[in-house]
């Protein structure tokens, strides 16, 4: 199986669950999924095929990050100042780093209306090169077709909170999450509630792409690097770089990874080389529900 079959045929599977979800949805509105992988899992590539699987069946899916939602540059560096010592919100990325009443208008604006030529909805960009690499809102993009399916990626869609006790023992097991006081993960357990009671509500179906050991996302994520410097002329990080990268999301990974939101959820568990496994085996070729 070449590369691009292989990501053909995750995508399939994908679009079996989101099919058969969106023939169960009793309003005449998009299918809302939220999409959650970790770095380097090929989660982007995946949802540019799942849109294509799709409109193969004559659904028209439409895909946004999370990313595209962070905060103004100066919204982020608010973050970063009132968490002094949260090493975790000194940049975007992990919950606490969204514009999470925009994004909740957005999906409100799917579920209310559709998009047409005439009455486009705008979506928001955000350009990570600006301001030296910390990113800020870049240019509105117009939505402008009618969806069935509307799918939201990103990194930690879907995680929720814990009860304090349940979230100070994950902590004090993880080799990340450990080195950090466990009030930062208290913020982040606050920061991934607040995500849920925002915007959880809006979702009709979710999809989990998680990794048999989380460990691999530093693979993935070096692979990802060393690909994109080939492609620029060797502009990016180095590996060590990467690893300290990677190491701002790892709490959140060893903490609540196996925290799944309450809709209906596909989990796709993926072995090392990306390839889908059953979870208990590992053996190659099942997803659960």
């Amino acid at each position: 199986m070449t590369v691009a079959q292989h990501i053909r045929y995750k995508a399939e599977r994908i679009a079996a669950f989101i099919t058969a979800q969106r023939k169960a949805l009793k309003e005449d509105r998009p299918l809302l999924v939220s999409m959650q992988g970790p770095q380097g899992c090929g989660k982007s590539t995946l949802a540019a095929e799942l849109v294509n699987v799709l409109g193969d069946q004559g659904i028209k899916c439409a895909v946004a990050s999370m990313d595209d939602f962070y905060l103004t540059h100066a919204g982020l560096k608010a973050v970063a100042a009132a968490h002094p010592n949260n090493a975790m919100l000194q940049g975007r990325g992990p919950p606490g780093t969204h514009d999470l009443p925009l994004l909740a208008d957005v999906l409100r604006s799917l579920r209310a209306r559709p998009p047409s030529r005439c009455n486009p909805l705008f979506l928001p960009t955000f350009d990570k090169s600006l301001h030296g690499g910390e990113g800020d809102r870049g240019p509105l993009v117009p939505l402008k077709d009618k969806l069935d399916v509307f799918v939201l990626e990103g990194w930690s869609l879907g995680y929720g909170p814990l009860p304090e006790a349940e979230a100070r023992k994950r902590w004090s097991r993880g080799a990340t999450a450990s080195t950090h006081d466990f009030e930062a993960i208290q913020t982040l357990n606050k920061n991934l509630a607040e995500v849920e009671v925002r915007i959880g509500g809006f979702f009709d179906a979710h999809v989990c792409v998680t990794p048999l050991d989380f460990a691999f996302v530093y693979e993935w994520r070096t692979e990802q690097e060393h690909r994109m410097k080939e492609k620029n002329g060797g502009r990016g990080m180095s590996d060590e770089q990467v690893r300290k990268f990677v190491d701002r999301y790892m709490p959140t990974y060893e903490v609540f990874g196996d925290v799944r939101p309450q809709r209906e959820t596909l989990t796709v568990t993926f072995n090392k080389e990306r390839e889908i496994v059953d979870p208990k085996s590992g053996e190659e070729g099942h997803s659960r529900l």
